[in-house]
């Protein structure tokens, strides 16, 4: 591997923890089903299935017998970084300004429930975070900075400018899969207590190179997996036939990734006192060593809903999800970040007995200031709308198809002086899901 003389440090090669879904907060995900892009608001539900993750204590309200769920997300993203330079560095700089990625999310959910009325069971396999790809083809702000900060002189002292060859790319997925009960003391009041088992893998690679006398380049390519338990606390409470309050509490998962490096580059550092120093570019930017663990947990969520008949056709529902970024151990990132929050409100209208539709608006905020997101996947705050009908094929068979529109609002900020680096995300979903009620 060429070595190279890394005379700036930090940047954060931050497409180590890459994910690619939406909905939800900055490692949390929320978006599990055809019937939350049709509403965004499922807290307080007791309608279909998909509650056993969203209102797991109101699995007690659904039809007697076995249910089975399945959902399907296509997400359309556009992911951009726009990256401005003043002189000089825009007379040098060869490689993208406007990097960009479409790469799809198709995203699927499975919920299962048996429920005697008293007493239920249910279970599901969610994607409870990442969720989806990214493929900057022409490179992004990672590539870039490490272009220009990074990688100033080789060995011998020649001048290297950025080159235009630069890509990165990263996958991103956290299976969640949950079992638990529900008990009814009454018609009023039902508990439940589910376990949630999380499978995480993360990988990413990346590279770029520099021309010069003689040129250089440098490439990474590594995956990360961990595991981990939590628990998930449901209550449901219906005081009366028109009023629906759903509540869960979901602990922080303690998930430790452990790292395989499939390639790095080496460099060469100059440390005070000792001279040029050799060293693996993941362990100097990110202490990413092949076999090494680092934390990366998954926050506690607080999930609260209520639902209301305003007419006997008419329902409307509003919900707040709180995550607790905070909380969580992020090898220090959590210091950086807080906490952040979902809230919004759906209507869902009965036209028929086997036909509503539904219209519902969120708005995210995820608590991260621009220099410290996430430049494959910024962690912008966003306004959702999203609407859907749901048919009942027959008495047993309901269907549901559903779009959403995920808004981002554009941040921006400065690394350094003469360079701007601005974010912009959109994503379109569309949904189709599935019921089937062995009745």
């Amino acid at each position: 591997m060429k070595k190279i003389l890394l005379c700036a440090g930090g940047l954060i090669l931050s497409f180590a923890c890459v994910s690619a879904a939406y909905a939800g907060a900055i490692d949390n995900k929320t978006n599990w089903s055809a019937e939350y892009i049709r509403t965004l608001n499922r807290n307080a539900a007791t309608d279909y299935a998909d509650i056993a993750t969203y209102n797991p204590a109101g699995t007690v309200k659904l039809n007697q017998g076995f249910t089975l769920n399945g959902s399907l997300q296509l997400g359309s993203k556009e992911y951009s970084n726009n990256v401005t330079f003043q002189p000089p560095l825009s007379n040098f700089y060869q490689g993208c300004t406007e990097c960009e990625s479409d790469e799809p999310s198709y995203i699927p959910g499975l919920f299962a429930v048996y429920n005697n009325k008293k007493f239920s069971i249910f279970g599901a396999l969610t994607n409870v975070a990442g969720g989806g790809k990214v493929d900057f083809s022409q490179g992004d702000w990672t590539t870039i900075g490490a272009q220009l900060f990074l990688i100033a002189v080789d060995t011998t002292g020649n001048l290297l400018f950025p080159g235009p060859q630069q890509q990165i790319n990263g996958e991103s997925f956290y299976l969640g899969y949950t079992l638990g009960a529900a008990y009814a003391f009454n018609d009023m009041v039902s508990f439940s207590f589910g376990l949630r088992y999380v499978d995480a893998n993360r990988e990413a690679s990346g590279s770029a190179t520099v021309i010069g006398t003689p040129g250089s380049s440098f490439a990474v390519n590594f995956e990360e997996e961990g595991d981990g338990w939590g628990g998930i606390f449901g209550l449901n409470l219906a005081p009366n036939d028109k009023v629906n309050i759903g509540m869960r509490y979901e602990t922080k998962t303690d998930i430790d990734f452990g790292a395989t490096v499939h390639e790095d580059t080496i460099i060469s550092v100059p440390v005070p006192g000792v001279g040029i120093v050799d060293v693996s570019l993941l362990d100097y930017l990110l202490g990413i060593k092949d076999g090494q663990e680092r934390p990366r947990d998954l926050p506690a969520v607080l999930g609260l809903g209520v639902s209301y008949w305003l007419t006997p056709k008419l329902r409307t529902e509003a919900n707040l999800t709180y995550f607790f970024n905070k909380d969580a151990d992020w090898g220090g990132l959590e210091n950086r970040v807080d906490d952040g929050y979902d809230v919004g409100i759906a209507f869902e209208y009965l036209f028929t007995d086997k036909l509503k539709g539904s219209i519902g608006y969120m708005y995210t905020k995820l608590g991260m200031e621009p220099e410290d997101m996430t430049p494959e996947n910024p962690e912008l705050d966003f306004n959702t709308i999203g609407g859907g009908i749901a048919y009942a094929i027959t008495e047993k068979l309901h269907t549901n198809f559903s779009i959403a529109n995920f808004f981002y609002t554009d941040d921006s900020f400065s690394p350094s002086p003469g360079i701007n680096v601005e974010y912009e995300k959109n994503i379109f979903v569309l949904s189709f899901g599935v019921e089937y009620r062995f009745m």
